[in-house]
């Protein structure tokens, strides 16, 4: 019979040993490119994979869609109907020290589409407490058309301090059919620029984006560049004050 009952300090060391396993393997483990955008009918591509360990890893493939959330929140499903993917293998082993290139291509029902492609990799050596551990790196793909989000399909609105009040929160609005890609977002003040992230702007979605802010931001502007335009804009100025936490 198996005992159960986990101490809170052997719960912990568990976790902690399972954390460090897998921080490290998944440092080590590698899938490249981890994106590709395609502007075409049908998207041929290919990813390599990496195993720089001394044991053969084995990876089965796996497709998917998926849907982003507002807050950026990534959520799985299977691969939808509209789109057909072909894969050169669906499973298949990486000795040691080697790379394994898959080759794939994909077509949807219509644009712009994007999914997942999830290789499973397994045959890792047990962890210290008897783990078995498994990872899952994605290749995200997307086929778009020639078309993109134009400069009046997208609306900034500022939507004030986050919760902590170390944040000034925006929300990115696409109003229209085409895909964007937003490749650099930063916040302008008094002469200092804090450099964000880029991210995808879907069609007919929102997007919450948060920028770290210090002292009185009442003059900030917000930008974004995307591929073909860029757009800037500042919050309301209301008669008081915002200020973020130190």
């Amino acid at each position: 019979m198996t005992n159960t009952n986990h101490s809170p300090a052997n719960r912990i060391a568990t976790a902690f040993l399972f954390a460090f396993a897998f921080a490290l393997f998944t440092q080590a483990q590698t899938i490249r490119p981890v994106l590709s955008e395609y502007t075409a009918k049908v998207a041929k591509g290919s990813v390599e994979l990496v195993n720089p360990g001394v044991v053969p890893l084995t990876v089965i493939m796996e497709p998917k869609s998926f849907t982003v959330s507002e807050t950026g929140d990534i959520s799985y499903r299977p691969l939808d109907k509209g789109i057909q993917v072909k894969l050169s293998a669906m499973s298949f082993q990486i000795p040691p020290q080697q790379s394994y290139f898959l080759f794939y291509e994909a077509r949807a029902d219509s644009l712009p589409a994007w999914f997942v492609l999830y290789a499973n990799i397994g045959g890792f050596r047990k962890s210290d407490s008897g783990m078995n551990i498994r990872l899952d790196l994605p290749h995200t793909v997307y086929i778009l058309p020639k078309q993109s989000v134009g400069k009046s399909e997208i609306e900034i609105k500022y939507l004030g301090l986050s919760p902590d009040n170390a944040h000034l929160r925006f929300s990115v609005t696409n109003s229209g059919p085409w895909f964007g890609r937003a490749l650099e977002s930063d916040l302008r003040s008094k002469g200092a620029t804090i450099q964000g992230s880029g991210f995808p702007i879907y069609p007919h979605g929102t997007r919450i984006v948060e920028m770290s802010c210090k002292g009185n931001e009442a003059g900030s502007v917000f930008g974004l560049r995307l591929k073909n335009f860029r757009l800037d804009e500042p919050p309301p100025d209301p008669a008081e004050s915002r200020v973020c936490a130190p």
